[in-house]
């Protein structure tokens, strides 16, 4: 699976700009913010002609309710049109059952936006060359983040196609390398452009290797 293109820019934005393609014409498209943690995608889609409706497993504010996603939708919502889950999938302990779970809540033809870490990043794969472990996917990252599941794009293709959906989009975020985007330190300088030089070329042998995180676009069958 091939990106359709490589994007420079973050996940909140990426959503925003897909939900005003997709959303319906008519104000109130039934919106479902999924690991909404704090609302911050709120401020983003606030202008959108959507209904917005926020849920996490830990909410941290008064106005998201709580749902843990390995159990099935606990309220009398009705179904959504567009769901938004950004940067949560690698968090499941099991992914088939919540995604599953999603897909219930969703309309026929509804939309679901997923953002994930790349464990294909150029990044990812010299940090697992050099130090046998993928960014993003680390010791840490699975003690302080709970990382437990890595989303690979064909696993995700495989994740979704068997919970009812077609992939309409996928790109990667975050942009391509450059080598002079950030400082370069005076003693650190060969190592860092070597570094920089090597993403580069990985790059742009695999265009999947753009980008810290990706998007996919799906929609229920």
């Amino acid at each position: 699976m091939k990106p359709n293109a490589n994007l420079n820019i973050d996940r909140y934005t990426w959503a925003r700009e897909t939900i005003k393609k997709i959303a319906t014409a008519t104000s109130g498209a039934k919106l479902f913010d999924i690991g909404s943690r704090d609302e911050i995608f709120h401020k983003y889609c606030a202008d959108l002609p959507v209904t917005y409706f926020g849920f996490d497993r830990q909410p941290l504010t008064a106005n998201i309710r709580q749902w843990d996603i390995e159990n099935r939708f606990p309220y009398e919502d009705g179904q959504a049109d567009i769901i938004t889950f950004l940067e949560v999938v690698e968090h499941l302990n099991n992914p088939w059952i919540s995604i599953k779970n999603l897909a219930d809540t969703l309309k026929p033809k509804g939309y679901l936006l997923l953002t994930t870490p790349n464990p294909a990043w150029s990044n990812a794969r010299i940090n697992l060359l050099m130090k046998g472990q993928l960014s993003c996917f680390t010791d840490n990252d699975l003690d302080v983040n709970h990382h437990v599941f890595t989303p690979w794009p064909h696993i995700i293709k495989k994740l979704l196609s068997d919970n009812g959906f077609s992939i309409a989009n996928y790109v990667t975020l975050d942009g391509k390398t450059r080598i002079f985007a950030k400082p370069l330190s005076p003693l650190k300088f060969p190592v860092q452009i070597g570094f920089r030089l090597t993403k580069k070329l990985i790059e742009l042998s695999n265009n999947g290797a753009c980008g810290m995180s990706y998007a996919i676009l799906a929609q229920k069958d």
